[in-house]
This record gives C-alpha cells, sequence and structure tokens, in this order.
C-alpha cells in the first residue's frame, strides 16, 4: 500500500492520526505513556534550578506554536486553493541536491509562500531528479548515500529540527510540518516518454515536507561577501584596525560615509555572535552532517533610534534533511558543521551568560526530556516504514550531543570549538520496572495481628496447637498482604563512541 493512499486528501497534515496502519502500532504509542526518567546524567546546577520547571516558558511556548501553527495552516490552505481554483503550478528549483519546488499563492508574482520537499525526490531518494546523484548512484553504488542516516527519512527530518528549534524556544528553523500536494509538475520518471508521445505530464501526490518561506533573508554565503567579518580575509583589517582608522577619519571630518550604512563595530559583533551560538548548539544537538554557507540565512534588521541607527540579526536554519544520523559518522567522512570555517575569534570565545541561561535549564529538566521524547516519538512514527529499534539510535545520538552541549556549558571557560572537540558519545534508556509509592504507616495500622501471637498461654501449648496457628498466620499473611504495583521508568547511561571516521576535514 502506498504512502499516499493513507491521507484522506491532498494538503492536509499527516498527523499521527492520519494514518490507519499507525493505530496497529501499539509500540511508539505505549512508549510514549511510559517515558519517565527515573535516573538522568543531565544534572542541573543550582543557580539554574528555579528556571528548569518555569510555568512562563512553557505559556509561552504553547502560545507561539499556536500562532505559527494557524499561520503555517492559512499559508498551505492558500497554496491549495491557488492549484485547484487557479491552476497555479509549482517551480523546481534549481539549486540543490534534491528535488525541491516553490509553492505558490494566488499571486505568484508576490513570490512563492513556501518549500515542498517530496520523500521521494529526496538527494538518495529514488527519484531524485538530479543528474549527479542518478550517477552515483549507477556508478559509483558503494559510496553513495551517507551510512549514518536512514534513507528516504529526510522529510521527516525537516519538520523534526523545526519541533527542536520550537522545544528549545530559538525561532531560527521556519515552521516545517509533513503534508500531501497534488502538481504536474513533480519529477516523473515517465515524463519523457511522455513528451515524445505528445501527452501531458501526469498528476501526481506526493507526500513530503512544507516549509514556510523566508522573506528579507540572504544566505550567509552572500552577507559574509558583502559585509564580510574582521579577519575573515588576510588583506582585510582587523577590528581593532577599523575602529582606528575611523576614529582617525572622524578627526579629521573627512569621513563620507552614510551613517545608514552597515559596518561592524564591538556591539554588532556580539550581536552576531549571541545569535551564532544557537546556531551552533541546534545543529549540534540534531548533528547536521550538511551544514554549509549556503544553508543558513541572516536578516539584517535597522533599528533607528534618536541618536542613529542599530542593528539586529536574525539567523534562520534551512535545509535541515540530512540530520538526525542513527549513528555518529565513523566511515570514510565526518561532516563537519559548515560555520566552523568561519574567523576564530568567532568561536574561540566562551560561550556567553545569556546562551548559558537560555538552554541549561531546558537540557537538564526531566520533565521537558520526557514531553521532548513523546512529541518527537509522535512525529517520526508518521513514516510508513518507522522502526522503533532505529528510532532509539537516533534518540539515544541526539541526547548524547545534548549531554556534551550541557558538558561544555557548565565551563564558562569554553566555547563552540571545545564543544566540537568533545568525545562523542551516547545517551542510552534503559528500562526498570520499579514498584510505585507504598503506604507503609497505613499498611501497619491496617495489618491484623492475631490474638495467639500476644497471649502467654499460648506458650505451652501443645505440638499440634501450635502448628495450627502457624498455618492459619501463614494464610492471614497471605490474604492480607497487599499487592504492590510497579511502573516502567527510563535509566539513562552514557556510552563513549570510539570509531572515527578516516576523513576528518569533508
Amino acid at each position: 500500500m502506498s504512502q499516499t493512499d493513507h491521507t484522506a486528501s491532498p494538503g492536509q497534515l499527516v498527523t499521527s492520526n492520519t494514518y490507519d496502519w499507525l493505530q496497529l502500532q501499539e509500540g511508539p504509542l505505549r512508549e510514549n505513556k511510559q517515558y519517565e526518567v527515573h535516573h538522568s546524567v543531565f544534572k542541573p546546577l543550582d543557580r539554574y534550578a528555579h528556571l528548569s520547571n518555569d510555568p512562563a516558558y512553557e505559556q509561552e511556548r504553547k502560545s507561539k506554536h499556536q500562532q505559527t501553527q494557524q499561520k503555517f495552516e492559512y499559508v498551505v490552505s492558500e497554496c491549495l486553493d491557488s492549484f485547484k481554483t487557479y491552476h497555479i503550478e509549482l517551480s523546481r528549483i534549481k539549486a540543490g541536491s534534491s528535488g525541491s519546488y516553490f509553492v505558490y499563492g494566488r499571486d505568484p508574482q508576490l513570490g512563492p509562500l513556501g518549500v515542498f520537499k517530496p520523500k521521494d525526490e529526496e538527494p538518495y531518494g529514488p527519484l531524485s531528479p538530479k543528474w549527479t546523484k542518478w550517477m552515483h548512484r549507477t556508478f559509483f553504488p558503494c559510496f553513495f548515500g551517507r551510512s549514518c542516516l536512514i534513507p528516504n527519512l529526510g522529510y521527516i527530518c525537516e519538520s523534526a529540527a523545526s519541533l527542536l528549534d520550537e522545544r528549545l524556544g530559538l525561532g531560527m528553523v521556519p515552521r516545517t510540518d509533513t503534508i500531501v500536494l497534488e502538481s504536474h509538475k513533480f519529477y516523473d520518471q515517465m515524463q519523457t516518454w511522455l513528451f515524445l508521445c505528445g501527452m501531458e505530464p501526469r498528476l501526481q501526490k506526493k507526500l513530503g515536507s512544507f516549509q514556510l518561506f523566508l522573506n528579507n533573508y540572504m544566505d550567509a554565503e552572500e552577507f559574509l561577501s558583502k559585509y564580510p567579518l574582521p579577519g575573515m580575509y588576510r588583506d582585510q583589517p582587523s577590528l581593532n584596525q577599523q575602529l582606528s582608522h575611523r576614529l582617525h577619519n572622524k578627526d579629521q571630518n573627512c569621513s563620507t560615509e552614510s551613517q545608514d550604512k552597515f559596518e561592524w563595530t564591538e556591539v554588532n559583533l556580539t550581536k552576531f555572535r549571541l545569535e551564532l551560538e544557537k546556531l551552533i548548539i541546534l545543529d549540534y544537538i540534531m548533528r547536521n552532517t550538511d551544514r554549509g554557507l549556503d544553508n543558513w540565512m541572516v536578516k539584517l534588521v535597522p533599528i533607528h533610534k534618536k541618536k542613529g541607527i542599530s542593528w539586529e540579526f536574525h539567523l534562520a536554519a534551512i535545509d535541515n534533511g540530512l540530520t538526525f544520523p542513527w549513528k555518529h559518522p565513523d566511515e570514510w567522512r565526518s561532516y563537519p558543521y559548515g560555520w566552523l570555517y568561519l574567523p576564530v575569534h568567532m568561536l574561540a570565545q566562551p560561550f556567553s551568560e545569556s546562551t548559558r541561561r537560555h538552554f541549561l535549564p531546558l537540557l537538564t529538566s526531566e520533565k521537558w526530556w520526557s514531553e521532548s521524547y513523546k512529541e518527537f516519538t509522535s512525529l517520526f512514527s508518521r513514516d510508513s516504514d518507522f522502526k522503533i529499534r532505529m528510532w532509539r539510535k537516533q534518540w539515544a545520538v541526539l541526547k548524547g550531543q545534548a549531554y556534551n552541549v550541557v558538558e561544555t556549558l557548565r565551563d564558562i571557560r569554553q566555547g563552540p570549538l571545545e564543544l566540537v572537540r568533545r568525545t562523542r558519545c551516547l545517551v542510552l534508556d534503559e528500562k526498570m520496572q520499579v514498584p510505585l509509592a507504598v503506604p507503609i504507616l497505613n499498611t501497619a495500622i491496617n495489618e491484623r495481628i492475631p490474638v495467639q501471637a500476644g497471649s502467654p498461654m499460648n506458650l505451652y501449648s501443645s505440638a499440634p496447637v501450635v502448628n495450627e496457628v502457624a498455618h492459619q498466620r501463614d494464610d492471614d499473611h497471605k490474604h492480607s498482604m497487599p499487592q504492590f504495583a510497579s511502573k516502567t521508568v527510563i535509566i539513562e547511561h552514557l556510552q563513549v563512541v570510539t570509531n572515527t571516521p578516516v576523513l576528518t576535514w569533508c
């Protein structure tokens, strides 16, 4: 049975209730109800302990989720209406290594409203329209794909990155979820034959991820080429040299540059670094194997004040399909993070106090981990090829990455460079049956004590009477003994990963 047959209608949000087959899979649903962390390796810090169970954070998160969900559903409904009513088709994006499409609303001249990535057109999918991937799959099958990733799960990983971003309260990943769309523009293996026969392309219905389109953003490569960071190139002066040059020009009143032009200052570098730290931790936790300068974006916002203009930065992480591996890369490539090639002065500094104050209360909260496991399990179980065994391995990698983040943030001297140098590890979840709380005092009070046990006359009774009394006490004890209930809890333990890839630079 094809996966699209499980959806009620095109464009419907694919949730855990959409598939009939999911109702028969009791494993993930049963684990959701039983996931309770009894012993955690994430030990909270005393000065951040009061922030772990802050109800204001949960209320703010639910409010933001409701707003973004309403906007997402509105955009999806408009895109569906534009296709059904106005027959506005999708357009394939030429860039990238997979089949991805711009989705438009009622007026295409206003630009796309979202980006749709079908499941079967992913970089390593069976219907990837890129000829480079076809050659790779056909002539070099031994080196095809990434062994640390589960095949054809990129559309779920795109949505999972959005969920992780929401759980961490970052607002960097555009709202993404899984939907089903219809179009004549989807890649079709028979499109060449249909074209030669003079036939119209077939209408196809495909399942994939839909991500809201970002306006007024530029990719990091374009932004850094337009505004290079101090010390990014050898012939570029450092920040101190630039500041000295500006002061010299100001003293001589020969500055002809407009005050509205953006320039790197100490304040702007600090603001940019704070946003970059959030992106670094997000990428590290979900172990992004494909983060470069072309798939994270920057938005520069001028703030007009009486004394002049100040600048704010907004970073966005897109193209998150090659994330959430089931094991650490341990064969040929290590897939380093693209932001590691930024100037050293941006990465060598310790994490800021605001970053530590934001992440540590969340990542050391047992409640946060329990709720996150339920939501992520519900999301990943939407896939028809979902296997709970592989999902547990993905979850162990994610928690191992988060453990390294927590240990790095604990030390005020460590920063991004120390984070990526940490030993790779897994945090494994082991199930254990523990008894529920037993009302010991009530049991002791209500327990019936035989009269014979407190009577001194029974000390001289004959043996048959003693045996009869003993048997009676045993029977009474069996009937009066309460049946203690038990529950399943999670015991976390750490496991170090020793296998390393051959190449560490790619």
